[in-house]
């Protein structure tokens, strides 16, 4: 019977064998599949991509810059040549691109050919910019010389047929690639047929092993469901649990190890308030050996100990800061004790706080002076006896005192919405060698933890030693500060006389410089304005003119001295003189506007390109209009006689 059972155990290993070998040849049959649908896929884009980039050559590039050349010959605005400037940037890389291309597809005759393809483009791209030179240059007739050459047809004549031999060449590497693809699907659909037909009965038989099986499985599962209270996690529930399904008692065991995964990953995470779903005080007791209840126990001795090292490094990091905020302000021992006090409050979170320095400057009269104080400046004295009140008792016996029950007249804390009591008040002495220096007071809604009291004392050591530092250096300063004032006072007084003189004569020597300097600065800016071509122009807030060049002068038949002052009203009717003006305000809010229009002046008509823009004008402190006026008649009227003849 032993030989029977190890033939069928080896009839399962078998059968598994076969299943296996055929995943694997599935799988290797489906790779190589894949790869030659990868390559052929590839082959297809590829000659897809050539006849694409082939015909974006005229049909994108080469029209993109006979348009913007066409249009910025007519315009001469420099925005319409964009798509001039993009087909150049576009056509360079698509070259480049379709070189790639056929050398990726191995195509060394078509490169030869195409080079001199890209020599035809080439020459056509040089005539262009020639075109462009010669619209720059304003030379429309050579431009339209250029024009009628139609090279654009040449380069047509050299392209059509190696376009032709390519785009055939590509549509049969198109139909390969497809034929190629249609193979290799159909492989993958045999393969998989194959699969099934040698597959399926293996799985059939695994299939009733593993019913055979199943109530074996069972009673490892109900033995997995007690081991799973005893160790892991018990609900403390006494029913019997060995008719627990399959289902179940999987679940069971998958949701205990989920829960105690993720209790420990809370802990690692540093939340020690995390909590094992199902633990109460009905069943706390059964789980005290369990896993569960080990973690339980782990988690509080962590919080515990993560408690104590944040109070440690609270500790240390206000230290720290504290120690480097009596450094920076120990030179001043006012500022020193209302910044002292001010940290302390809101690093503690005290609604009030005060510090009373011990003031012995006369030995005959000594008391605790309030130097620093928190939201209470109302209701503490400025001045205490060494031994008055609680502060007084506490300079005296030199020990920390914390009050936890106040009683509500001893001290309010207010605000806009009212007054309250606070919860407890601690009034610690500040040593400095054992020597009491000040006296800081703080109270707070919530009681004062004895690490906030150590931390206290630590800190006072630190005031204690720079109040005593900031009194000896006051007094030196003092003494140091008096004498060198009487030496200074005599000294300054000559010095004061003499540079009074010596500042006058400066100050008249500068006056007439800055004069002449200006007079003659604005004699070369109007000689400059006269000689330029354009007519400018400068108007105040009113519209009035404050500034022009001859070309505006002779425009109204005046000189510049009569046009000064006057405004549009005094040349034109006053309706179109207020449109004028309505539009120059609009500008102004604007900040500057360019356009064309065509100005009557004296039956005269004119096609003018003007720019206005806001202009601050310093003498008058306020913001007028700058004008620049250029003719372009006679270039406007050239255009007409250009569009005329191409029609």
């Amino acid at each position: 019977m032993a030989w029977i059972k190890s033939l069928r155990e080896k009839l399962i290993i078998l059968n598994m064998l076969v299943i296996m070998c055929l995943i694997v040849l599935a799988t290797v049959f489906t790779w190589y599949n894949k790869k030659r649908i990868v390559d052929t896929t590839a082959k297809k884009q590829q000659a897809e991509l050539v006849k694409m980039r082939l015909g974006n050559i005229f049909r994108e590039y080469l029209r993109g810059m006979d348009l913007g050349l066409r249009g910025y010959a007519l315009t001469k605005n420099k925005q319409v040549l964009s798509p001039y400037e993009n087909a150049l940037k576009d056509n360079a890389r698509n070259l480049k691109e379709l070189d790639s291309l056929f050398k990726i597809q191995r195509l060394d005759t078509v490169l030869a050919r195409f080079e001199n393809i890209k020599t035809g483009i080439e020459s056509y791209v040089e005539t262009t910019r020639q075109m462009k030179t010669a619209v720059e240059r304003d030379s429309l007739q050579t431009f339209v010389r250029i024009l009628n050459q139609d090279k654009g047809y040449d380069l047509w004549v050299l392209f059509s047929p190696f376009n032709d031999s390519i785009t055939k060449y590509e549509d049969r590497q198109i139909a390969q690639a497809q034929t190629d693809y249609e193979s290799a699907l159909n492989w993958n659909i045999l393969i998989l047929v194959i699969l099934a037909v040698l597959g399926v009965p293996s799985i059939i038989y695994v299939a009733y092993k593993i019913n055979r099986e199943r109530k074996e499985r069972n009673m490892l599962l109900t033995e997995l469901d007690e081991n799973n209270r005893k160790y892991l996690f018990s609900p403390g529930d006494e029913g019997d649990h060995t008719t627990l399904s399959f289902q179940e008692s999987i679940s069971q065991s998958i949701d205990n190890f989920r829960k105690a995964v993720n209790f420990i990953k809370e802990i690692s995470n540093k939340n020690f308030e995390v909590r094992w779903a199902g633990i109460d005080q009905t069943n706390i007791h059964a789980n005290e050996s369990t896993l569960a209840g080990e973690l339980i126990k782990m988690r509080n001795q962590m919080k515990l100990a993560k408690q104590e090292d944040d109070q440690r490094y609270w500790t240390n990091d206000g230290l720290a800061q504290f120690s480097q905020l009596v450094r920076q302000n120990q030179s001043d021992l006012s500022k020193l004790c209302q910044e002292a006090t001010s940290y302390l409050a809101h690093y503690f979170k005290s609604c009030q706080a005060s510090l009373f320095s011990y003031n012995n400057d006369n030995t005959e009269d000594t008391f605790l002076e309030l130097t620093g104080s928190y939201a209470n400046e109302a209701n503490k004295s400025k001045r205490l006896d060494v031994n008055e009140g609680l502060v007084g008792q506490t300079f005296v016996n030199g020990e920390t005192m914390v009050l936890k029950e106040i009683p509500p007249s001893f001290v309010q804390i207010s605000s806009g919405l009212g007054q309250s009591t606070p919860a407890s008040i601690c009034i610690v002495p500040l040593k400095y060698n054992n020597k009491t220096e000040a006296i800081l007071e703080l109270s707070s809604f919530t009681p004062f933890e004895p690490h906030v009291i150590t931390f206290l004392e630590k800190a006072g050591e630190f005031i204690a030693s720079a109040i005593l530092s900031a009194k000896v250096s006051t007094k030196m300063q003092l003494m140091l500060n008096e004498t060198q004032q009487r030496a200074e006072e005599m000294q300054s007084q000559e010095e004061e006389m003499r540079q009074n003189m010596e500042e006058l004569t400066a100050t008249q020597e500068e006056i007439h410089r800055q004069s002449v300097e200006a007079k003659d600065m604005v004699s070369t800016m109007i000689s400059i304005l006269n000689q330029l071509p354009q007519k400018i122009f400068l108007k105040d807030k009113d519209g009035k003119m404050v500034l022009a060049n001859l070309n505006v002068a002779k425009t109204h038949n005046l000189t510049v001295e009569e046009l000064i002052g006057k405004s549009d009203f005094d040349f034109v009717d006053a309706k179109t003189a207020q449109e004028w003006r309505n539009q120059e305000l609009e500008i102004v809010k604007k900040g500057s506007e360019t356009y064309t229009f065509d100005e009557v002046l004296h039956g005269h008509t004119t096609t003018l390109t003007t720019t206005k823009m806001a202009f601050y004008i310093p003498h008058l402190k306020q913001t007028g209009l700058l004008g620049i006026q250029t003719d372009v008649t006679e270039l406007h009227a050239l255009k007409k006689k250009v569009g005329k003849k191409e029609v």
